[in-house]
């Protein structure tokens, strides 16, 4: 697929999902919910994939602790990275778009694994982050 039907496809999803969205240059950005927990994401489509990015709205003041905090949870990932992005915590999957006839299927399962993953993590990065 290329970039442009990524995207399509992409928006496509947030769209049917009734998930607000804007786009800024290369990014698609929009928010996650769940509960109490809202978290930003921002995708960016390139040919044959999607790279998200979600990022905690919580900044670390405590760098070991939050690094460590991403090292806990890249130990028990099985896809993407946590890390930080200056001072917050953030993580970072891939949605392998290349087949057209699965490439929905597997951007939501990438969006999905992300939210998984940031709602499993969040009170670790909220304690490393409060110092």
């Amino acid at each position: 697929m290329q970039e442009d039907e990524c995207r399509r496809l992409l928006e496509a999803l947030l769209r049917d999902s009734d998930v607000p969205w804007e786009r800024s240059g290369a990014w698609t950005r929009f928010r996650f919910r769940e509960g109490a927990m809202v978290w930003e994401l921002a995708c960016r489509c390139r040919q044959g994939e999607v790279l998200i990015y979600s990022r905690y709205p919580m900044t670390a003041r405590e760098r070991a602790a939050a690094l460590e905090a991403c090292g806990e949870a890249n130990g028990a990932l099985t896809r993407g990275a946590m890390f930080l992005q200056g001072e917050t915590p953030a993580f970072r999957i891939r949605a392998d778009l290349g087949d057209p006839y699965g490439a929905r299927e597997r951007l939501a399962e990438a969006l999905e694994y992300s939210a998984a993953v940031m709602a499993r993590y969040w009170g670790a990065f909220q304690n490393a982050c409060r110092g």
